[in-house]
């Protein structure tokens, strides 16, 4: 019964699991290839303030990395494990390395303190890709050897990344109505945060169009219980596909909205979408055209 479930909502390929290693660690390959590292080196390693497991680093260890020359070598290197992993060439190390490397650059980011959550969902697909067998279809490496494997052993890695992307929306409701409760559809909630989020210099456009919300402030509380429903439905996304594509585009113009309003998007996490892509099905309609 499991195996039917499954089967129906998720495509169940070594094809299908290597597009979405492709497009997992593609999306970090493109985010460092347009990130100034050097500008980042240029940054003084006193302001560090390091997290986690980052704290058992030397800070002798640091101050080499901290500079120019050194986030420049950081880069190369993750350039480099992005590329092999997204190509699927020694893929059973370079998906590792660049699980690693990707964590210690967002650890590193986060200890200048700066937090964002945009990247964590990717990261957690990371961390998946990195222990499935990824490479057995659209990759260097299924061009070298052929393998096969039972069809669980690709449609549950899929099914997982699914799961954690519907999760990181329905816990988002979850949170916020457990911190804020119905306080949270209060007509000045979104204004104040908006404009909160506008008037401060560390985030990602400079959009103004947060202080035009107060004008509309008595229609807000619905537009907000909206989202909150949207996001605890997320889960349907999954099982449903008829529905999986309205809750998609809902989250499409979520994201959007939230970037012109608040001035914070998610790149990565729209990136995420395309894990509800049966890549099958778009493959044989390719083949079908050509």
């Amino acid at each position: 019964m499991a195996q039917g479930i499954v089967n129906r909502v998720v495509p169940s390929s070594a094809f299908a699991l290597g597009v979405v290693r492709a497009i997992v660690h593609g999306a970090f390959l493109i985010s460092v290839l347009l990130t100034s590292f050097s500008a980042l080196g240029s940054l003084p390693p006193t302001i560090l303030r390091p997290t986690g497991v980052m704290k058992f680093l030397p800070w002798s260890f640091y101050n080499q990395l901290q500079t120019p020359s050194g986030m420049v070598m950081l880069k190369t290197v993750m350039v480099v494990s992005l590329l092999l992993s997204t190509a699927g060439l020694l893929t059973v190390v370079s998906t590792k390395t660049s699980l690693l490397l990707v964590v210690f650059y967002q650890g590193l980011l986060r200890s200048f303190g700066h937090f964002n959550h945009d990247e964590m969902l990717a990261v957690y697909c990371l961390a998946v890709l990195a222990f499935t067998p990824c490479s057995d279809a659209f990759s260097v490496d299924s061009r070298l050897a052929k393998t096969a494997r039972p069809w669980f052993a690709y449609a549950y890695p899929i099914l997982l990344m699914q799961l954690l992307l519907a999760w990181t929306y329905f816990s988002s409701a979850l949170i916020k109505l457990r911190v804020a409760g119905l306080k949270y559809l209060s007509m000045d909630n979104l204004p104040a945060l908006a404009i909160f989020h506008s008037l401060d210099n560390l985030h990602d456009t400079s959009f103004r169009l947060a202080f035009w919300l107060p004008q509309v402030r008595t229609y807000l509380p619905f537009a907000v219980g909206l989202v909150l429903i949207w996001e605890l439905l997320f889960p349907i996304a999954i099982f449903w596909r008829r529905a999986r594509w309205w809750i998609l585009g809902l989250g499409i113009l979520f994201h959007f909205s939230t970037m012109f309003l608040m001035n914070i998007f998610f790149p990565h996490q729209l990136v995420m979408y395309l894990l509800f892509v049966d890549w099958d099905r778009a493959a044989t309609f390719v083949r079908r055209r050509t």
